[in-house]
């Protein structure tokens, strides 16, 4: 039968991305829905969290720091983790309003409208992803700062199918809306990393492109599995089915950290969150392939700075 980390007991997930997007315990929500017509501009402050805009309708010049200007089209999609200040506009001379988080009614629409124009209408959602912030590190490791999907992208139809229906339920505000919104935004985060992942894998490391190698994403499901068990470099080969020497460095290559050293990154994310759920530090330790708390509590100090019984006390405080 087949093991399955301590956090997860309750609901057993033994898919690696699931897990790790599970750690990150994602909230997102729609704040706002921008109809315009005319010149038009909003600035963005800078933000700690990850946020997202999709033009739904007509095109806009998006400006972010340190790239040069570009228009964004009908069905093109954007998502900035903890963004520096940016702004969108009709063009990159018009004077921007600052945003403003809406107080009452976050999803309530701004319109911004020069009603002597004849300029076609731009309809754009924008929204915002929270993260527990224990587990940041994970975050950056499976969504890069900046990840732009054109409408017309290859291999995007997954992503323009969701981005469609999200569209259909914020505009047109049926029965039940604001649940669906909030499980397409869910569902969206998913593909978003599937697509960014996949389309990078011959280019970026990490989770992502180390599933999309046959090889290595059967060692990482093994790992994920079953991170308590004695693994060891040997076994993992054996996993994989190649030589010891072939395995580690593709794993190398291809993750980016060796097997080893992964191994010992994935235990300590699911040792904070042990320890954040109350679990006892001996329970976490064994629970974590550690025979003794000690060589735990050492290596857990050296990995994330601090003694697990202050991580502990600081969730308490």
């Amino acid at each position: 039968m087949s093991k399955c980390p301590q956090c997860f007991r309750d609901r057993p997930i033994f898919d690696p991305l699931t897990q790790v997007v599970r750690l990150l315990k994602p909230s997102a929500l729609l704040l706002k829905q921008l109809e315009t017509r005319g010149p038009w501009a909003v600035s963005y402050p800078s933000l700690g969290d990850t946020v997202f805009v999709l033009v739904t309708d007509g095109s806009a010049w998006l400006q972010l720091s340190g790239r040069p200007a570009r228009m964004m089209k009908t069905g093109d999609f954007l998502l900035l983790t903890e963004p520096e200040a940016w702004r969108m506009g009709d063009s990159e001379g018009t004077p921007p309003v600052k945003f403003k988080l809406p107080q009452n009614n976050p999803s309530a629409n701004s319109i911004i409208t020069d009603t002597s124009s004849t300029a076609t209408t731009v309809k754009l959602l924008g929204g915002r992803f929270s993260f527990d912030r224990t587990h940041l590190g994970l975050l950056k490791e499976i969504i890069p700062p900046i990840v732009e999907i054109d409408s017309a992208a290859a291999g995007a139809s997954r992503v323009g199918a969701l981005l469609k229906m999200l569209e259909t339920e914020a505009w047109e505000a049926r029965p039940g809306s604001t649940l669906v919104t909030e499980r397409l935004l869910e569902i969206l985060l998913i593909e978003v990393v599937r697509y960014h992942g996949e389309a990078q894998a011959s280019t970026n490391t990490g989770l992502i492109a180390g599933l999309a190698d046959p090889l290595i994403a059967a060692c990482l499901r093994a790992l994920h599995t079953d991170p308590s068990r004695d693994w060891s470099v040997a076994k993992l080969a054996k996993v994989a089915g190649a030589s010891r020497s072939v395995f580690a460095q593709r794993f190398s290559e291809i993750v980016g950290l060796p097997p080893m050293q992964y191994l010992l990154k994935w235990r300590m994310d699911l040792a904070k969150e042990m320890i954040g759920q109350g679990i006892s530090i001996s329970e976490t330790a064994f629970a974590c392939g550690y025979r003794s708390v000690s060589g735990f509590s050492v290596a857990f100090t050296r990995h994330i700075g601090c003694p697990p019984s202050h991580l502990r006390s600081s969730r308490n405080a």
